[in-house]
């Protein structure tokens, strides 16, 4: 068996041979898992100038390819990702906001420029950073003339770090729209803060205006280079996160809503790292106010529901009630990988997740989990962000 701890590249797939993912979607695609391996501190200040800098990217980009046209913007484009994303150190877990079906993740820097410029036919984007989506009628886009981020958590977690919130954008003809979004950074060995996870998605359901995030979340921890993430240990705590999924659905059909709860309370409190800090925590089917669960009150409401305070459905129970109201519980669930990255005490995966109920319906969502190793060596989930596929 291949031991990460051996391979003196920075780059695991050098060392490993690609992985073939074991299922399918219905389209026959697969995805080929990309390791990653890494070993540096980062500060919250470099955080605040990592995602300044990005939002202030995205603008020039807009207004280079308005007044200096399409090779311009490539270029720029080019620049702006050779700077701020770790491409040169491997594969990059980005899952772009208008990105969808085969070309979902972009582990390559050719997909990550053909996301924000467009031009290749590969991937037949649109190009993010050109503007807002094209005028139906007359095809015309407004080029993009201010953007913000409006953070939710911020984890500093050694040599590796986290933040989400909100991602707003503004075009010229005064329009604001955002989305739901995730960056993971690293220091490189010059020390430059690089982006090595980049999960951005639509909101759920959108709200107008929707308030400034309140109770921001800081937490700042200590790396420990002894307590290194394995392969095999990110792949163990996938597969029981997606154990658990059922476990909970069939307790609640068996059992009821009680034992459900307190079955969620057990599991979240086994895999997730509310107890150390806030979590970094965006669920599939939550919007508004509610988007981020960055306490256990929200997470274990998001698993079962029964909370006022978010009316959630309880994606756990199963899947999304029918026209009578009914609901079929979860018999199935499994993982998907596009990149898993192992960066010391912290490790990141990206793919999909697959979902089947009672009655034989399979869906799938895009999925980002980072993981931290505590100090008694169990895997804890600092960062959770999940969404439904663009398309």
């Amino acid at each position: 068996m291949f031991d990460p701890e051996q391979c003196s590249e920075l780059i695991v797939e050098q060392c490993d041979p690609l992985v073939k993912a074991k299922y399918r979607s219905r389209s026959d695609s697969s995805l080929e898992t990309k390791f990653v391996i890494n070993n540096d501190l980062i500060s919250k200040k470099e955080i605040r100038t990592a995602h300044k800098a990005w939002t202030d990217a995205l603008v020039s980009i807009s207004q280079t390819y308005k007044n200096q046209g399409f090779d311009a913007a490539e270029d720029l484009a080019g620049d702006v990702i050779d700077a701020a994303y770790a491409y040169q150190l491997g594969a990059v877990a980005f899952k772009p906001t208008w990105a969808f079906g085969d070309t979902t993740f972009r582990t390559t820097r050719d997909g990550a420029i053909s996301y924000f410029v467009g031009g290749n036919n590969d991937y037949g984007d649109q190009g993010f950073a050109i503007g807002n989506k094209p005028d139906p009628i007359t095809g015309q886009r407004s080029s993009w003339d201010d953007a913000w981020f409006d953070r939710s958590v911020m984890r500093l977690d050694g040599n590796t770090a986290t933040v989400q919130g909100l991602l707003y954008t503004k075009d010229e003809a005064g329009n604001v729209s955002y989305v739901d979004k995730t960056w993971g950074y690293q220091k490189d060995s010059d020390g430059t803060v690089r982006i090595v996870l980049h999960h951005s998605s639509t909101p759920y359901e959108s709200i107008d205006s929707p308030d400034e995030l309140k109770n921001r979340k800081v937490d700042n921890r200590s790396f420990d280079p002894a307590n290194r993430i394995k392969k095999k240990e990110v792949r163990a705590a996938q597969k029981a996160w997606t154990e658990a999924l059922v476990s909970i659905s069939q307790i609640h059909k068996e059992e009821g809503f009680d034992a459900a709860k307190s079955l969620a309370g057990d599991v979240i409190d086994g895999a997730y790292d509310y107890q150390a800090g806030p979590v970094a925590f965006k669920p599939t089917w939550a919007y508004g106010d509610s988007t981020f669960r960055t306490k256990r009150r929200g997470a274990v409401s998001y698993f079962v529901g029964g909370d006022k305070r978010f009316d959630d459905l309880g994606f756990a129970i199963g899947n999304k009630p029918d026209e009578t109201k009914k609901r079929s519980p979860w018999a199935k669930a499994w993982t998907e990988n596009a990149v898993i990255r192992l960066d010391g005490d912290t490790a990141t995966s990206m793919g999909w997740l697959y979902t089947q109920d009672e009655n034989g319906n399979v869906s799938k969502v895009d999925k980002t989990w980072t993981w931290r190793k505590d100090d008694d060596g169990n895997l804890r989930i600092v960062v959770h962000h999940s969404s439904s596929p663009y398309g």
